[in-house]
């Protein structure tokens, strides 16, 4: 029987809970520790994991120095994620950290240069790799479904009531772009070599940036080109890539399912669907989702994604994996480091007005 891994999770607000859920429902793993700035939400966490010994810690430091965990998951604001990150490493845990790396590029950089050095195993929460959708977009682009890349182009517009607060990590440029210029180099084996971006509604929300849009368009590797559109709106939503190939398009779609009520509600995607059309389909083509991707039917795409990506950590873990070979989906932090040089560059291309290379 295999060794119990114990989860210490530093930060108890939604991507925490999700991080818990991820991690309860796998075999000889538990939940054993928490921290969160307010700590009633550490204990009502708590409450709902099936532990008997969970521990709630005044301090983060503590929960790592004496929390005797195995795994550490950063689930904190961005701006409280280096500090714990290099803390656990030093303490030889292994790491799963939340996405954005941070706030700052420069912090993000040593980040990706602390994994690089670990002897643990790391990871970055870019979970949307793992949607339905998005593993089956995969395969049949390796599998020369519509032949070699030409472009991609993607529509994220996230719905969001205007009287809500912005996201701890920003506006539709840092929330949206972490997952779809990620999206954009895992589904395509391509990096971004320069782009181009206008922000609307750039301003700040204390120090934390807060746009409502995001229009980017991108020179990518072998001077293929993609464009990516992110909003946030309070009217209809989509999430959408397509891809053209030399033999045709495949379109990744969503469905939509609204929770919670007035200021709390929340639209969230399904990410099940994935359309091919080629010179001979007369109308466009569903591809079967494999059955080792589907999504049980009372979880959502948000849910099965961190429980795919935290089943690939804990695997990953368990064979001392440092370089993810076992699990080739599985986000470097490097793969962080790279969507958040994106952002970056769009950031001086808003604000200088011009192309910045990558």
């Amino acid at each position: 029987m295999a060794y119990t891994l114990r989860v210490g999770i530093i930060g108890a607000g939604r991507a925490g809970r999700n991080h818990a859920a991820g991690f309860s429902r796998l075999p000889d793993v538990a939940v054993t520790a928490l921290w969160n700035r307010t700590r009633s939400r550490a204990e009502e966490l708590a409450a709902t994991l099936d532990h008997p010994d969970v521990e709630v810690y005044e301090d983060w430091r503590d929960l790592i120095e004496r929390g005797q965990v195995d795994i550490v998951s950063i689930a904190t604001a961005p701006t409280v994620r280096l500090e714990p990150f290099a803390a656990a490493l030093a303490h030889r845990r292994h790491v799963l950290v939340e996405k954005p790396l941070s706030l700052g590029l420069s912090e993000a950089q040593e980040m990706a240069s602390l994994a690089r050095q670990a002897q643990t195993v790391t990871a970055i929460s870019l979970n949307w790799r793992y949607s339905p959708a998005c593993q089956t977009t995969w395969r049949a682009i390796r599998e020369g479904q519509i032949g070699r890349l030409l472009d991609i182009r993607t529509e994220w517009r996230g719905r969001s009531s205007p009287r809500l607060a912005p996201w701890s990590t920003g506006g539709a440029l840092r929330e949206a772009g972490s997952h779809e210029f990620d999206r954009a180099r895992f589904l395509t084996g391509w990096d971004f070599k320069r782009a181009v971006c206008s922000l609307t509604g750039a301003g700040a929300a204390g120090t934390v940036p807060a746009d409502t849009s995001a229009f980017v368009t991108a020179e990518m590797s072998d001077r293929r080109l993609g464009s990516l559109r992110l909003s946030m709106t309070p009217g209809e939503p989509e999430r959408r890539i397509t891809l053209c190939g030399e033999e045709g398009t495949l379109a990744l779609s969503a469905e939509w399912v609204t929770i919670g009520q007035g200021d709390a509600t929340m639209t969230l995607s399904n990410e099940v669907r994935v359309f091919r059309q080629r010179a001979d389909d007369a109308d466009p083509v569903s591809l079967e989702i494999a059955e080792s991707d589907r999504q049980p039917p009372d979880v959502l795409s948000g849910q099965h994604t961190w429980n795919r990506l935290i089943a690939d950590f804990v695997s990953a873990v368990r064979r001392g994996d440092v370089q993810h070979q076992s699990v080739p989906h599985l986000p470097h932090v490097s793969d962080g480091l790279a969507t958040q040089e994106v952002i970056a560059a769009c950031e001086l291309s808003h604000a200088e007005r011009r192309w910045v290379d990558l």
